[in-house]
């Protein structure tokens, strides 16, 4: 079972969000927290730092393990989504890398009520990231 790192980049009232590309298996054309799969044998801030890297461009430089939701799995097991809010990071701006995904943007919490997300336990927890 793959274990999945999220990262919650918060700029002011703001979150970013990737849309998932139309060709990909899990939740195609929904919007999500950038992140991925940690590797065999990574270490969690490791797999956050690289896969923001990957597809954003952008270098996390301080970030807290703000909450773990579960998704089911093809294997009837619950997933693993540890989900960090990050406040500080390098980079001059988000950009897509990569084919995972069509677009990005940034979201208010308003905002994140009027578009399909991949993973509906993303609301309460972005709301409760930007509230902090």
């Amino acid at each position: 079972m793959k274990t999945i790192v999220c990262a919650a980049f918060v700029e002011g009232e703001k979150i970013l969000l990737v849309r998932r590309a139309p060709h990909r298996k899990w939740s195609p054309h929904l919007w999500d927290l950038v992140g991925g799969h940690v590797e065999q044998g990574e270490e969690f801030d490791v797999a956050l730092v690289r896969e923001c890297q990957e597809e954003v461009g952008l270098t996390p430089l301080a970030f807290s393990l703000e909450a773990t939701i579960f998704e089911d799995s093809d294997d009837q097991r619950k997933r693993p989504f540890y989900i960090y809010a990050i406040h500080k990071w390098e980079g001059q701006m988000a950009q897509l890398l990569g084919t995972e995904h069509s677009e990005l943007g940034w979201f208010t919490v308003q905002d994140i009520g009027d578009i399909d997300l991949a993973l509906p336990g993303y609301r309460v927890v972005i709301a409760e990231i930007l509230a902090s």
